[in-house]
């Protein structure tokens, strides 16, 4: 797994370095490869498994399309967990390698619900209101964990809720488990970040 950040930097004093930029927004996307290609490859969609479970399931009636919705591996194995933390205290309350969980959301592709009968492909009002398909999601990383989805595409965005108490450098480290006990991590470079007090 890979991840990396993506910002809008405040505007840096002339002549400054690169290191000496503070971004004041960000967003962490993780992948399954450091190539986008590799990442969004159709060959990674594994056609024949989903034919094979269909059947064994008895679940062959599905008459819609998963052509939109499946441009990236699908997991079939339930997660257990998800998680973030930086090397950095973020406030009082979670300093550094403690969890962020509750301070970030995640945006995420997740088709348990739409692949089972009646294979409801309408998104709920909040999804509508984002401008989301039935298969996207954004939801605090706690409330993905007690969702614990299944059939999850490997390709998640986090986005901080609220800035750090103070200006810093983190480096921010995404671990995935499912439950037969894989565990994927990946850290980010450093970034300095704007904090609320700045």
């Amino acid at each position: 797994m890979c991840a990396e950040i993506k910002g809008t930097a405040n505007t840096p004093p002339e002549g400054s370095s690169p290191a000496e930029i503070t971004y004041g927004q960000i967003t962490i996307n993780t992948r399954p490869y450091w190539s986008t290609a590799q990442s969004e490859s159709q060959d990674l969609v594994d056609e024949a498994t989903f034919e094979a479970l269909a059947k064994r399931f008895n679940d062959t009636d599905f008459a819609g399309t998963t052509e939109r919705c499946m441009t990236l591996p699908m997991m079939y194995v339930q997660t257990e967990s998800l998680n973030i933390v930086s090397d950095n205290d973020y406030d009082a309350a979670h300093p550094a390698g403690t969890s962020l969980n509750d301070l970030f959301l995640v945006k995420y592709v997740c088709v348990d619900d739409i692949l089972k009968p009646p294979y409801n492909f309408k998104g709920t009002d909040e999804q509508n209101e984002s401008g989301f398909p039935a298969w996207m999601f954004k939801d605090e990383v706690s409330a993905f964990n007690l969702r614990k989805p299944t059939l999850i595409q490997f390709n998640f965005t986090f986005y901080p809720k609220v800035q750090p108490d103070q200006n810093g450098i983190h480096r921010f480290t995404i671990t995935y488990t499912n439950i037969e006990g894989k565990v994927l991590n990946a850290t980010t470079g450093a970034l300095n970040l704007a904090g609320r007090q700045s």
